[in-house]
């Protein structure tokens, strides 16, 4: 006959193990993806992604963060593909899709608006691997302007002692419009009216470059952004490097 204590601690061993068991199956499951927001303008969880103008070319990458694959994230190019976008509700403005662009590594919507009007969607992401998991919705919208609605994201402007260059990087839905920077506290004019370096995926990270001398000498100074649809920005430009 089995003895009581023996009995207690072989059922004791299997509990423990059974606990241990459920412990590292919830431990296991990943977190569900979310879209990536940073560059869209968003209030009470509704975030807009343009806007964009009728017959003007318009991208917006669409880039999933979390999930089994990309914690912390945001994911890599390498880690994109491992999302599945689709629309669920609502739907784009006529001229625009969401595409899996750039060899399917990216998510992307893009074209040309063709009507304007503010038009509500919903896209769910899912991971897109061997056992799949769970998945998110972001409601967005998209506004379709008729020839100068912006809404321009400067982040950053440097000029490189060595080459010359100024770059200035941000990011712009409306993927066609030109560039201009001037100096903020003498209105000097550095360049008039750039296009965006084309950058893969096109997908509105925006990089304007002009070779020229430093627009604030050796200090750091004011620059003036601003673009053919009238969006002005005023950002800092640090010293020579």
């Amino acid at each position: 006959m089995r003895s009581p204590l023996k009995a207690l601690l072989i059922t004791g061993s299997l509990v423990a193990a059974s606990l241990g068991g459920a412990a590292s199956a919830a431990a296991a499951t990943p977190a569900p993806p979310t879209l990536v927001t940073t560059n869209f303008a968003c209030s009470n969880g509704v975030c807009e992604v343009g806007p964009g103008n009728v017959g003007m070319s318009f991208a917006a990458g669409m880039y999933g963060t979390g999930g089994p694959t990309c914690t912390p994230g945001p994911c890599t190019d390498q880690d994109a593909e491992y999302f599945v976008m689709s629309v669920v509700s609502g739907s784009l403005p006529p001229g625009l899709q969401l595409d899996n662009t750039f060899n399917g590594n990216y998510w992307t919507i893009d074209g040309t608006p063709t009507q304007a009007g503010t038009y509500a969607f919903t896209v769910q992401i899912s991971p897109n691997q061997a056992g799949g998991g769970p998945s998110t919705t972001q409601q967005l919208t998209i506004t379709v302007g008729t020839g100068h609605s912006d809404r321009a994201v400067i982040k950053g402007a440097g000029w490189d002692v060595h080459t010359g260059v100024l770059a200035i990087s941000g990011w712009d839905a409306n993927i066609s419009a030109l560039w201009s920077v001037s100096v903020t506290s003498t209105g000097r004019v550095i360049f008039s009216n750039l296009p965006s370096r084309t950058t893969y995926p096109i997908d509105g990270f925006l990089i304007v470059n002009y070779k020229t001398g430093s627009p604030c000498g050796v200090s750091s100074c004011q620059l003036t952004v601003t673009n053919s649809l009238g969006s002005s920005i005023t950002v800092t430009m640090p010293s020579p490097v």
